[in-house]
């Protein structure tokens, strides 16, 4: 059986989103209210995650980086410590994570994706 991941995002924000993958590039722009959904057989997967209103300058840029042998780690991305005004609400194959301050995490280890699955990521306004 082949690896695959799913990446589900849903922007809640009144930002725009673009995804960019490590080789593939910008795969999408998740527009204020949208969601997107991404499967992948690569088992490389870094995602940069942009939030911006005017093109090229980042509001915050955060990530997702997730393969059979690297586990999931998400970062909701760094805001000011006076601006902590969007929120992550995750959930990867059942493991439940939640960020709203600065700092990312592994939300589950390098052997806790071997099978790949599906990553739920909510970012919303807090």
């Amino acid at each position: 059986m082949a690896w695959t991941a799913t990446l589900n995002i849903v922007n809640n924000t009144q930002y725009n989103l673009t995804v960019n993958h490590n080789t593939v590039g910008d795969l999408t722009t998740i527009a204020p209210g949208q969601s997107w959904s991404w499967t992948t057989s690569d088992p490389n997967n870094t995602n940069a995650l942009r939030f911006w209103t005017v093109p090229e300058q980042w509001y915050m840029q955060g990530s997702v980086a997730y393969g059979p042998m690297a586990g999931v780690y998400m970062d909701r991305g760094w805001m000011a410590p006076t601006d902590q005004t969007i929120r992550l609400d995750a959930d990867v194959n059942g493991t439940g994570f939640s960020q709203t301050q600065n700092g990312g995490a592994t939300v589950v280890p390098w052997n806790g994706f071997e099978s790949g699955g599906t990553i739920n990521m909510k970012f919303s306004k807090t």
